[in-house]
Parts: C-alpha cells; sequence; structure tokens
C-alpha cells in the first residue's frame, strides 16, 4: 500500500468485523498521491507493530563488528573481575533481544540483570532467554533503568559491577547516554565497576564542497540574460537547522569534497564513572587550513574504546580516516553526520581555524571561526535556530534538490522556450522556483498555487527580495476550491511544477501535479501547455552489497539462535510495513540484474481517465549473482528530450553498479528470498528464465497506487 503520513487526531470505534474484541481507530491520514486528507480505519496495534518493524534491531545483530567486540570486551571485564577474587555481576540496561546478557552469562558471570522497558522487545527477550538455555541465569526487568530500585526488596538486590550496554546513535548522544551512565554509577553501579563500553571519542573534520553547501542553504539561481534570483537575507543570514545530517559518508564521492584539515579529537566521554560525564561542554580546536575555499560543513563521527585498556576499538569514522580499514564495517544504526556551521567561513591555506565544538545532554553542534576570532561561544542556550523557515520546511536533501544545476538547467529552458511577454503560467507544487524563474524572464503574469504555509512564507521571502510583487500572485487554496475569479478570469497559457509536494514519500507520489491540473482544467486555455507532461515509473532488479540487511533474519548470532526475534519482526513487518519504502540509494551500493523496465507511462497532457489500471511487467535477471530486490523511480518528461529523473544519475548497465540520483529516495522491495540468474528447468521440460513480474494496480477515484511482486524461481 501507499505510504501515509499520519495526523496526531484519531477517534476510535470498535472493529464490529472482527469476532473477536479488537479495537480499530479511523485515523486521519494524508494521501500523498492526491495530497488530499483521508479517514482509514487501522488496527490500534498499527502504532505497535510499526515501531517493532522500523526498529534498528536487525541492522544492529547484523553488525558482526559491533557484536564480537562487545563480547570480546566483556570477557576481558569478567576476566579482571575473576583476577581480583570478586564475584561478577553484570548489569544490560536496554537488553533488546538479551544477546549482550547472554553473552554474559556464557561467559560465567554469577548474576545477570537485564532491563528493557519496550514491553515487546522485553517480551522477545525472555523467550530468547529461555530459548537459550539462560531463564536461571538471567534477570529480565521490564522498567527503564532509572526506574530500577537496589535493594532487599527491590529489582536488584546489589549493585553490579559490569555494566554493558549500548544506547548510543548516530551523534552518539542522542539516546540520552549522559543521563543514563550517571544515574547507573550514582543508583546501580559499585564504584570500582567497569563499563562496556569504557570511552567514547568525538571527531570532526571541516570541509569546503560544492555538493555540501548545496544542502544547506538555497543558492542564489543565476539566469542567463537576466538578473540572478537571489535569496532573501534572513535566509542568508540564517542559523541554520538545529538536527543532524545522517548519511552514509563514504557515499560521497571522493572528488565533491576537500579536507580543510585532518581528523580532531573534539570530546571525550568517560563512562567508566572516574569523572563526572558533563550534561553540557565546550571545546575548541585550532588548526591550519589545508586549502582554500569556504568552509562549507563538519563531518562528525565517533569510536568507542570497548575495553578499560583502550585495546578494543569499534570505530564509525569513514574509509578515509578509519584507523583499521580492514575492520571497516557497514551499519545503518550508527552513521557519520554533517553539521552546517551557522555563517560559512572563507579561509586561506595555512591560515589558522578555530573549530568550536558544544554538546548538550542530547544533542550537538559546530562553529568555524579565525583562529584569532574573539568567537568563543556556539550558541550555549541550545545550538542553532532556523529563522528563516527553509531550513524546517524543507529536508536536506529536498534544499539540494532546489540546488541541483541540472534540474535547474532543464528548468530554466522549459521557462526559456514557453515563456514570452504575453503568457500567464501556473506554477504547481510546494515551494517551486520555477514561479521565480518564469516571473524573472518576462512573464505577464505568474500564479503559484501553495498550500502548505510553511513553504508559501519562505516563497514569499523570495518574492519580494527579487521584487516580483507585481508579477506573481501567491494562492493559498486547494486547487479544486480555485474559480476563474482567481486568475482575474485571464485563461492559464502555462503550466508547470518541478514536481515537488511536501505530502510525497515516492517519486511517482508527485503524481498529485496530474491531480491538480484536472481540477483547474476549467481556467486553463484551450492549448494550454503543461510541464511535465507526463510521469513513466520504472522498474529496475538489483542486489543491494548491505541494505538487504535491514530486513533480513538474523537466525543465529554468536552462537545464540534469535529465532524469537525473527518471528516478532516477521509478524510486525506483515502488519506494519509497506510492499514499497523509500531510501536514499545514492547512499546503498548496488548492482544492476535486470535492465530497465517501463512500468506505466502516465500522460498529463490526457484527458483524465478515472478507470482503474492493472499492469504486470517482467524483469528478467540477467547477470550472474544475486538478486535481493526491485526498485521503482519515476522519471518526468518536460519535452523536447528533456527529464527530470529520479532514478539513475548514469544509464545503469547489468552487472555494474548503479549511481543514483542523491535528492530523491526511491522505492525498494526487498525480496525475502534473493534470486539467482540462470534458467529454470520444469518438469514438462520446459525451461524458464528467472524473473520478478512487477504488477500496478491504480485507482484513480481513490488515489491509490501499489505494486506487488511474485518472483520466478
Amino acid at each position: 500500500m501507499i505510504s501515509i503520513l499520519t495526523r496526531l487526531w484519531r477517534i476510535s470505534v470498535a472493529d464490529f468485523r472482527c469476532h473477536h474484541k479488537k479495537m480499530s481507530t479511523f485515523v486521519s491520514v494524508i494521501n500523498p498521491v492526491t495530497g488530499k486528507t483521508d479517514w482509514r480505519l487501522q488496527n490500534d496495534d498499527y502504532d505497535f507493530h510499526q515501531e517493532i518493524a522500523r526498529s534498528a534491531y536487525a541492522d544492529m545483530l547484523h553488525d558482526t563488528e559491533r557484536n564480537q567486540k562487545y563480547y570480546a570486551a566483556l570477557r576481558r571485564a569478567v576476566g579482571i573481575l575473576r583476577g581480583r577474587g570478586e564475584r561478577v555481576h553484570v548489569l544490560d540496561i536496554g537488553t533488546g533481544t538479551g544477546l549482550l546478557s547472554m553473552m554474559a552469562a556464557t561467559l560465567g558471570a554469577d548474576q545477570v540483570t537485564a532491563c528493557e522497558a519496550f514491553s515487546p522487545m522485553a517480551e522477545c527477550a525472555r523467550k530468547g532467554i529461555q530459548q537459550n538455555g539462560f531463564a536461571d541465569k538471567i534477570k529480565l526487568i521490564p522498567k527503564r533503568s532509572t526506574e530500577i530500585v537496589v535493594g532487599k526488596d527491590g529489582d536488584m538486590d546489589s549493585r553490579a559491577n559490569i555494566l554493558i550496554t549500548e544506547v548510543f546513535d548516530t551523534e552518539l548522544i542522542g539516546e540520552g547516554g549522559i543521563g543514563t551512565f550517571t544515574h547507573a554509577h550514582r543508583e546501580l553501579l559499585q564504584n570500582d565497576c567497569i563499563v562496556v563500553p569504557s570511552v567514547a571519542n568525538m571527531y570532526v573534520q571541516p570541509v569546503r564542497s560544492d555538493m555540501v553547501r548545496r544542502w544547506r542553504d538555497i543558492q542564489p539561481i543565476r539566469i542567463q540574460g537576466c538578473d540572478d534570483i537571489a535569496p532573501p537575507d534572513e535566509l542568508t543570514k540564517c542559523g541554520g537547522a538545529p538536527s543532524l545530517h545522517d548519511l552514509q559518508m563514504d557515499q560521497i564521492p571522493r572528488d565533491q569534497f576537500e579536507t580543510v584539515s585532518d581528523p580532531i579529537r573534539v570530546f571525550r566521554f568517560d563512562f567508566s564513572g572516574k569523572t563526572p560525564l558533563p550534561f553540557e561542554n565546550q571545546s575548541q580546536n585550532v588548526i591550519k587550513s589545508q586549502t582554500s575555499g569556504q568552509v562549507d560543513g563538519v563531518f562528525m563521527w565517533w569510536d568507542l574504546e570497548m575495553d578499560t585498556q583502550g585495546e578494543i576499538i569499534l570505530s564509525c569514522a569513514p574509509s578515509w580516516a578509519h584507523p583499521k580499514i580492514e575492520e571497516l564495517q557497514w551499519r545503518d544504526h550508527w552513521m557519520q553526520a554533517i553539521y552546517y556551521p551557522s555563517i560559512p567561513l572563507e579561509v586561506n591555506k595555512g591560515e589558522e581555524v578555530k573549530v568550536i565544538s558544544y554538546h548538550d545532554e542530547y544533542s550537538l553542534w559546530f562553529e568555524v571561526a579565525k583562529g584569532s576570532s574573539e568567537k568563543e561561544d556556539c550558541h550555549k542556550e541550545g545550538g542553532p535556530v532556523c529563522s528563516c523557515g527553509a531550513h524546517i520546511c524543507f529536508s536536506r536533501s529536498r534544499i539540494g534538490m532546489m540546488n541541483d544545476p541540472i534540474r535547474r538547467q532543464i528548468y530554466q529552458k522549459v521557462l526559456q522556450q514557453n515563456v514570452t511577454s504575453d503568457t500567464t503560467c501556473l506554477c504547481l507544487g510546494d515551494g517551486n522556483i520555477m514561479a521565480l524563474v518564469a516571473a524573472r524572464l518576462g512573464c505577464k503574469q505568474v500564479f503559484s498555487v501553495e498550500t502548505n504555509p510553511s513553504t508559501r512564507k519562505v516563497m514569499q521571502s523570495f518574492i519580494r527580495k527579487n521584487g516580483l510583487e507585481g508579477v506573481i500572485t501567491v494562492l493559498t487554496k486547494d486547487p479544486e476550491t480555485l474559480t476563474p475569479t482567481d486568475f482575474g478570469d485571464r485563461k492559464v497559457d502555462l503550466v508547470v511544477g518541478e514536481p515537488y509536494f511536501q505530502s510525497s514519500v515516492l517519486p511517482w507520489h508527485n503524481i498529485s501535479h496530474w491531480y491538480s491540473i484536472e481540477q483547474l482544467s476549467s481556467v486553463l486555455a484551450d492549448e494550454a501547455k503543461i510541464f511535465p507532461a507526463g510521469m513513466m515509473i520504472k522498474a529496475m532488479a538489483v542486489e543491494f552489497t548491505d541494505l538487504w540487511k535491514i530486513r533480513a533474519p538474523v537466525g543465529v548470532c554468536e552462537g545464540f539462535n534469535l529465532q524469537v526475534f525473527d518471528d516478532l519482526i516477521d509478524r510486525s513487518s506483515n502488519v506494519a510495513d509497506e510492499n514499497v519504502e523509500p531510501q536514499p540509494l545514492w547512499e546503498y551500493p548496488c548492482t544492476a540484474r535486470s535492465g530497465i523496465v517501463d512500468i506505466y507511462n502516465f500522460q498529463y497532457t490526457s484527458s483524465w481517465d478515472k478507470t482503474a489500471v492493472t499492469m504486470t511487467k517482467t524483469l528478467n535477471i540477467k547477470s550472474e549473482g544475486p538478486c535481493n530486490a526491485v526498485v521503482l523511480w519515476a522519471d518526468f518528461d518536460f519535452g523536447g528530450n528533456c527529464g527530470v529523473s529520479t532514478g539513475p544519475r548514469e544509464t545503469p548497465h547489468v552487472g555494474k553498479e548503479v549511481k543514483w540520483d542523491f535528492y530523491t529516495r526511491q522505492g525498494v522491495h526487498l525480496l525475502k528470498h534473493p534470486l539467482t540468474s540462470g534458467n529454470i528447468e520444469r518438469g514438462d521440460n520446459s525451461v524458464t528464465q528467472r524473473a520478478i513480474h512487477v504488477t500496478l494496480n491504480f485507482k484513480p477515484k481513490q488515489g491509490e497506487l501499489e505494486f506487488t511482486f511474485k518472483s520466478e524461481s
């Protein structure tokens, strides 16, 4: 089914269709195909199942380096306490599947206490511990660690002398690790305990990069023969978004950035309890720039010293900074991140640059300044705050899309070929920069439909900054409520859209453009030109190098049977997961295993046909090696061999790596059972090529667009 964005209000009703007493809920949702609000009946357990299915447990359990280094460090900790002649009591905070607790029990701990607050995982851990034969060795407490009471009548009869926990995210401290460790040392642990991991180190590296700059702000729009479209002052002076930009940093092409310095260690978090963990901290490091240009971003990652000797290192560094490249591990639960200075800094090679780092209990932020600058604070009151609105309403990928030089070139070419001084232009979409370009090119009148209040505010600031108030009229109504009067009784000659809508989750959800055109047909001139003129959904079979791990069953992990966990995830996935999920595939390497197949072509210029469509196409597996997924995307036709693709940025070849668009998410269907190439011999001696059949079902009236998949294996 299509993905949906759930609103906050709900009306509960009895699900009279069920023979047992289950409750369902009418949920107000945004249909990303039509852009309209729908009511859907949803089982009350849906959010519960979605949280389980979308958790990162499976990804972590496929992280072999993580598992093995936790095991090795725990083995050392137990050995140290045995050497002291002490009884070993291990506390596992946030046990999840119970894996780390079972490691402790296997290593001979005298007492193991595990806590897990998320009830479905606590039940999963209980069953898994029992299935692996540790029910009498591990005590499971279904509480938060901060709720545990130590004492004769409490949850734990005594304090533990080993703490093992994994409460980290890409930002390291975003899951509340500082508070968790602090409370544990104060209430749950002995003074001379051992903590696994013992220490975390955080590193940053300032970079110069046009690509990184495109993710930061909406850049000026250069138009040949016309004045530039300048961003408003409130945007250029804005501190930016307060959140991190997490991504698979190794997938940024190496020729797309230049490092300003070597990596710098900016924070060291000592989890051992020997020194208190600061809930707020700041550091300053002065480096000499290795290049001239603008400091556009700060790359960040961290590592863990798993043991007390600092010999077992678990690093999240990208390849060029990794301490042991042979141990480089793909993981999606801990990535790297980019932070953006509030004001990009121009530096010369050899010049001193000050990197200012700050953290509070849950988040990080970074600034850069001249080495001689007196600037010392780093937004101490909570980090950078967006004052322009653009960084709040637009994602980093959307900002990058608006700055993409290829897209800008296509949009300008289309407008230059179709705009005259007599043209009345209608622009559809959220935050549509084509309205600004059309006005600058001399369009007589531009009407821009901006129903989203946040994006409308940003576009109005662009209009004011560039003196286009007399040309661009911003319409705030939904398309179906607009009348000829709203257009001054003018007929529209040209309809354009990027297309982009805030409600869109997958590329083909931008078919909202088509729905809007149909609703506005009464204001269109007979010969009105429409761009994009159509949308083609395409598909290709691929083999992902690593992405498959996020949905793959774990089975046995470090010798422990986790089938109970696999069953839990599978049940929840069947309830809550969509058949096709969005992923930014430029971050996830894959190899083409079939050619590209056109699934269906939607022609926006044709009369709107409300007839349901069912279409099946076949992807033949042509390349040696396994196939574990189908990828779908949309190409938009702008006429004259011009098009915007949300798919590969280069022509893919079967058996070769696919390079995907940097600024959109593609649709991914991960196969439960991978296919291999070759032919299938049937009982009647016939031979069939291995293939995947992709079926599209589209119901225009309901705005339902879904895919089903069947493997020929």
